[in-house]
């Protein structure tokens, strides 16, 4: 059981330096995750899924479950409609969820039946409509799509109107979305697996038949002798899934969740920490910050300033506060394991590394 996060953007507003704008495609046991979908997403999405085959690896769409959004501004969501029109003409017939924020007034608005508010214009709740009127329905795809907005604590999905909770678009994989700090309203998005069995007792198991040890380590009870065996009392300890965080734009704030992996923005170096607060964004010490507060045993960094050649120094400034800190390029591939170790696979000319 692994989550990997294929990252294919590190740019922030705009392509820069070799960099393109942000997009990540999550690659879960059960099913799959776009977070984020910028200029030319699918077309990177394409590029990554070429360079996989001499992996054996597929990243394939159609187990993709749901595309989560970190925010409105447009290099983060530009690539969304054009990809949906590509799903349809490729037959996609499974449904799927586009969830994102906006703000608690516009939630009201659209309880209310109200226009939403329209500053700023770059929310959501304008490109749903938007999407919409070019042919972002049901009725116009050939497959069930759910455009779905909150502000943290309620949920309104525009096909069904106002939700109990946050649907789950993937079993046995939770999502949850964590308000952060931006010009727009803005999520961190965690994924997490669920908890797994205990490891099989085979030595408290030796003597029974392996019929009947069969049965136990496949979860089931079982009547041997006389007596009801449960199979949870030849297993260890449950272990804990593995998690990880994204999130989107946002200056340094405090996220209420921990991860096992936090990939964050590091727009800015320490010398422009002026510059991160007049916009909103974070340097890489702060994501390092956020990283220690969120007890993630691991640091992912990405989204350079364009001013940024190369991540050396963003690096250094992060690792100065944090044990744990990979620095992302277009391409990369990040791997947490079932026992929340990472794995940075580097992409290169001829393929991918390890770093």
């Amino acid at each position: 059981m692994t989550l990997e996060l294929h990252v294919l953007g590190t740019s922030s507003a705009r392509p820069a330096q070799g960099r393109e704008v942000s997009g990540s495609f999550l690659v879960t046991p059960e099913g799959n995750l776009a977070i984020d979908c910028g200029e030319g997403f699918q077309s990177r999405l394409a590029a990554q899924r070429a360079a996989l085959k001499g992996e054996k690896k597929r990243l394939k769409t159609s187990r993709l479950g749901a595309i989560l959004l970190s925010h409105g501004h447009l290099d983060h969501t530009w690539g969304v409609l054009p990809w949906l029109k590509s799903m349809a003409l490729d037959g996609r017939t499974q449904p799927l969820k586009i969830i994102g924020p906006t703000s608690s007034a516009n939630i009201d608005a659209l309880l209310s039946g109200q226009a939403p508010d329209k500053d700023p214009e770059v929310d959501l709740v304008h490109q749903y409509s938007i999407w919409r009127r070019l042919g972002a329905t049901s009725e116009s795809l050939g497959y069930e799509v759910d455009l779905i907005l909150g502000d943290g604590q309620r949920w309104y999905s525009l096909e069904s109107g106002l939700l109990d909770e946050l649907h789950q678009p993937l079993a046995k994989v939770t999502i949850s979305a964590h308000p952060t700090r931006h010009s727009v309203p803005s999520f961190a998005w965690r994924v997490a697996t669920a908890d797994r069995p205990g490891v099989f007792d085979r030595k408290k198991a030796e003597k029974l038949p392996e019929h009947i040890r069969m049965k136990l380590s496949q979860g089931e009870n079982v009547e041997y002798a006389g007596e009801e065996l449960q199979s949870s009392g030849f297993r260890g300890e449950p272990r804990p899934g593995i998690s990880l965080i994204v999130s989107g734009d946002t200056a340094e704030c405090s996220i209420d969740a921990q991860c096992d992996l936090l990939f964050h923005e590091a727009t800015y170096h320490d010398i422009h920490q002026e510059w991160a607060e007049k916009f909103l964004h974070c340097t890489a010490s702060g994501a390092a910050r956020t990283a220690v507060q969120c007890n993630a045993s691991h640091l992912a960094i990405t989204h350079y300033s364009a001013r940024i050649e190369d991540h050396q120094t963003s690096l250094l400034e992060a690792r100065a506060v944090h044990g744990n800190v990979v620095a992302c390029n277009d391409g990369d591939r990040l791997e947490l394991t079932a026992e929340g170790l990472l794995n940075h696979h580097v992409k290169g000319e001829s393929g991918w590394s390890i770093n």
